[in-house]
């Protein structure tokens, strides 16, 4: 991807997850298709702790020398702050806060082969980190849309 395509497709995620979330009922937003799996309430708490974390991975590795980045539990995390309970509101409206943040560090980051290092993914450049960024973000978005389908199957006709 390129520079500015991977930034358009990161500027949209909370713009995304409103489209895949708006007139959604609490049921379907709550609705975990299993054991272990998350309901979209808990995708879009993930997406809204993902950008956080990936703004401060962004914006060390513009910043330092290849940085190297501690391990994150994305699992934990949605565990640990009862996204079911959230307000999906505000969690869309924090994770605009945190992507705008980042957005501003990509425009602003001329070079865009500066290193950091993740224990478990390993050395990546600026530019491989947002693309990975894009593509994880993109399957969550389409994780949203199964769940919709898979709930829409279960109603009655």
């Amino acid at each position: 991807m390129e520079r500015l395509e991977i930034i358009e497709a990161l500027k949209h995620l909370p713009e995304n997850v409103e489209v895949e979330t708006a007139g959604v009922g609490e049921a379907v937003l709550r609705y975990r298709p299993g054991a272990g799996e998350w309901a979209i309430k808990e995708i879009v708490g993930h997406l809204r702790d993902a950008a956080e974390v990936w703004h401060k991975r962004i914006y060390t590795t513009a910043s330092l020398t290849d940085p190297r980045f501690p391990s994150w539990d994305g699992e934990a995390s949605v565990r640990d702050h009862f996204y079911l309970e959230a307000d999906l509101r505000h969690m869309v409206d924090e994770m605009r806060e945190w992507r705008m943040k980042t957005i501003e560090v990509l425009m602003h980051t001329v070079d865009w082969t500066r290193l950091g290092q993740h224990g478990d993914i390993g050395r990546r450049t600026l530019k491989q980190w947002a693309e990975y960024m894009v593509e994880h973000e993109a399957g969550h978005i389409e994780s949203i849309r199964a769940l919709k389908l898979a709930q829409s199957a279960r109603q009655p006709a």
